[in-house]
């Protein structure tokens, strides 16, 4: 790929107390490009998201987004930098819908504080309430879960909910998704539909 890298690690090391997680790990990532960190378990894979999604914070390295040194910055400001992700292990709202589990997502980009929303009728939170909804929409309708829209997460199959937190993701208006095993505990249906999902999130 050509062009500078959206996302670089550079000697990104993790310790936690006498064990070592990472070591000097490096690599760069291209716009455009789809990026897989491979090994078995417990090489340290999501640990390495999590380093990238500031969960995190290396013992050493540092992680650049988009030139920036993003090393000690939180998580919310990293998702309003443009970076969205997934977990291994899901991380829904169970008892919330579909939808209101994907306008989560869009948290970050609201603009109405609390005195507007306070003046919810008056000033312009009901309509950018709308404005996100439609947007949530589009996604749902991209990733082809209208017709659990209104169903609780946690009533939905292993597989929906994975597309449901890539939704999610998403919503983050991202210019970088970080998926830490997307297809794990799926079947081979879901995870075809779920690698051309991806595929087709990369080329839109």
């Amino acid at each position: 790929m050509d062009g500078p890298a959206i996302l670089a690690a550079e000697n990104v090391s993790l310790r936690f107390g006498g064990v070592r997680a990472l070591t000097e790990v490096s690599f760069h990532v291209r716009p455009g490009e789809i990026f897989s960190i491979i090994g078995p378990n417990g090489a340290g894979k999501t640990s390495m998201v999590n380093c990238i999604s500031g969960r995190y914070r290396p013992t050493e390295g540092r992680v650049f987004f988009q030139g920036q040194d993003i090393t000690r910055m939180g998580a919310n400001r990293r998702a309003g930098l443009g970076l969205g992700r997934t977990f291994q292990n899901l991380a829904l709202f169970g008892h919330m819908s579909v939808l209101d589990n994907i306008m989560v997502g869009r948290h970050h980009l609201m603009k109405s504080g609390f005195a507007r929303g306070m003046l919810y009728w008056l000033g312009g939170a009901e309509r950018e309430e709308i404005e996100h909804r439609r947007a949530v929409e589009e996604i749902v309708d991209f990733l082809e879960i209208q017709h659990v829209r209104h169903a609780p997460a946690g009533t939905l199959s292993y597989g929906l909910r994975k597309r449901v937190e890539l939704a999610r993701a998403v919503a983050v208006n991202p210019k970088l998704i970080l998926l830490d095993e997307p297809m794990a505990g799926m079947n081979l249906e879901e995870k075809e539909d779920m690698a051309r999902f991806i595929i087709d999130l990369n080329q839109e």
